[in-house]
């Protein structure tokens, strides 16, 4: 697919597929504020990024139990704190921070838990680049972000 370039505002020349691992809060909060509507082929991409990033698939490791993500919240802030993926049967989580979980991983969960979560946000792309690309680090060029999100095979 070839994605339009955003020609406005602080993300202008990205791509959606840039913006949101790049500034997930960022791309939630135009969605909520209906920034990309009327935007043209925009509004349509926005859609269908916005719909993709909150069901990314799992990896799974061949003759393995099925893993599921267990979202952390940090007790002191109440806002994310981390995610982890976790065998299916395994209990859930017990002591100070709250946790819920999920069969996809999805990238709004930090801006759902609090309105706000610039950090958040930067630690939950941080963690899903080390489990789908093997390493937190790595550097989310245009062509790789792009590709993420043309390979439907990577969302339920």
């Amino acid at each position: 697919m070839t994605w339009s370039v955003v020609n406005f505002g602080k993300h202008k020349g990205k791509t959606l597929p840039q913006i949101i691992f790049a500034d997930p809060d960022y791309f939630f909060w135009a969605i909520e504020e209906k920034v990309f509507a009327n935007k043209g082929s925009l509004a349509q991409e926005a859609r269908e990024i916005n719909h993709k990033a909150r069901n990314i698939k799992i990896p799974q490791k061949k003759g393995k139990e099925k893993l599921i993500v267990e979202y952390i919240i940090h007790p002191p802030t109440g806002k994310f704190g981390a995610i982890e993926l976790v065998p299916f049967s395994r209990p859930p989580h017990e002591g100070s921070s709250p946790t819920f979980r999920s069969d996809n991983l999805d990238l709004s969960t930090p801006r759902a838990i609090s309105s706000y979560d610039k950090s958040g946000c930067r630690r939950m792309i941080r963690t899903m680049k080390y489990y789908l690309f093997g390493n937190e680090n790595i550097h989310m060029t245009k062509n790789k972000c792009e590709e993420f999100f043309d390979d439907n095979n990577n969302f339920a």
